[in-house]
């Protein structure tokens, strides 16, 4: 007997997605996942731009996290042209890209994802028995939303960042605010690791490659991407001879591999490389996750832990910096090549720029961690799938949703309901 799953809308995801399955005889014959989001045309409308205009742009791609975008933009303008900031502006960019990731990560736990571990539809409803839940991502929302808009001067798509440094650098009264939001934030940040690292996940797990940048401390990556259990590492400038990009027929987002086999990145996969950068507290928080290496679902809970090691890396920073009145770095517009790469809250995010003479962008490509992180969801999927056929048509959808919904894909902004169709 032939049986086909559709799933026409994936819902509380940031995007448009259907999944197709094809079960014969009770085995998976066919998973296919497709993105048929509008094309946004974002490489080509970088292109013949100004190199002061270009991270600007690059912050529009997602209204999620557009902190990192830009980040990563200027990022690879300073590579092209040989451009070296002050440790202060990497302090800053740090907390920057921090205060991104913990906006991002308190949306996707509390709001698309909880309401599936409570029994609820969505968190409009679980607020209802739930209140408790819904207070506390609210606060460290606005957390994060407050670290953004001191260092970047508003919560959404800030604007202070450019090639060499800052526009303008926060005052001492508004680092010493934030600091004390920080402080007030930090139990809040430390329950909900213990919050998503003690609900009861399915049990599955897959054996896959996992990777993540590498630097001096956990959220300061450096030019080297690194894999959990290998020894050899790859220089970011070389990213493209390794993971590469395809299109898939009936999808508008590409899709990426390495060496033609899929892989993870993110939240779970950053804990993995980086294990040995966490704080003593954030390793006491990943216990229950561990031994779980190989579960995708175990990317919940370490973005949990993340809020919870941002905020604390958030506040010791705030104590020991002196931030100073400083101007950006003086940039003379020449030729060159750049690659910038950054960790995004759902993985490592890549921006390649080509200037000419004047500082104008001929050629640019942005690989998204959603890019990558596709094909190894579909084989969970068809991995997952045969443990489950024997639920019923509700239980499967909802089951095959906390699995996608784990990797928190970030393909724009959806609120579309689910429609299966059962053949």
């Amino acid at each position: 007997m032939v049986r086909k799953i559709n799933i026409d809308h994936v819902t509380k995801i940031e995007g448009h997605a259907r999944l197709h399955i094809k079960i014969d005889n009770g085995g998976v014959k066919k998973v296919k996942l497709n993105i048929f989001e509008g094309s946004r045309f974002f490489e080509g409308i970088l292109k013949t731009k100004h190199f002061h205009d270009v991270n600007h742009i690059a912050s529009r791609i997602c209204g999620i996290c557009s902190p990192v975008h830009g980040l990563t933009s200027v990022k690879a303008t300073e590579k092209a042209m040989n451009v070296i900031v002050s440790e202060q502006t990497e302090l800053l960019r740090e907390l920057l890209n921090i205060g991104g990731t913990i906006q991002s990560h308190v949306v996707h736990l509390f709001f698309l994802t909880l309401p599936d571990y409570t029994g609820h539809p969505n968190a409009v409803q679980m607020a209802q028995t739930h209140p408790h839940h819904i207070k506390k991502a609210l606060k460290i929302k606005q957390f994060g939303n407050e670290v953004v808009n001191v260092i970047g001067g508003r919560s959404i798509h800030p604007y202070t960042v450019c090639p060499g440094g800052f526009t303008r650098i926060p005052t001492r009264d508004q680092f010493k605010k934030l600091l004390k939001s920080a402080k007030s934030c930090l139990s809040d940040a430390k329950n909900a690791a213990e919050i998503f690292c003690g609900l009861k996940y399915p049990d599955f797990e897959r054996k896959t490659k996992h990777f993540a940048l590498k630097g001096k401390c956990y959220f300061c990556p450096e030019d080297v991407i690194s894999c959990a259990g290998d020894k050899e590492c790859i220089s970011v400038p070389d990213y493209e001879a390794h993971f590469k990009e395809f299109f898939k027929q009936g999808s508008t987002a590409e899709f990426a591999k390495k060496d033609e086999k899929s892989y993870m990145v993110g939240a779970w996969s950053r804990i993995l490389n980086n294990y040995n950068l966490l704080s003593k507290e954030s390793k006491e928080l990943t216990r229950c996750i561990l031994p779980r290496k190989f579960s995708p679902f175990m990317n919940n809970p370490a973005q949990a832990v993340e809020i919870f090691e941002g905020t604390k890396r958030i506040i010791e920073v705030l104590e020991s910096a002196d931030f100073k009145d400083e101007k950006p770095a003086e940039i003379k517009p020449k030729q060159g090549t750049g690659i910038g790469a950054n960790e995004a809250p759902r993985g490592i995010v890549f921006h390649k720029y080509k200037y000419d003479s004047k500082g104008i962008t001929n050629f640019v490509n942005i690989t998204t961690p959603t890019t990558q992180n596709l094909p190894n969801l579909e084989e969970d999927i068809k991995n997952f799938l045969p443990l489950i056929l024997n639920k019923s048509k509700q239980e499967i959808q909802l089951e095959i949703e906390k699995l996608i919904r784990a990797y928190d894909p970030c393909i724009s902004c959806a609120t579309h309901f689910l429609q299966i169709v059962w053949d």
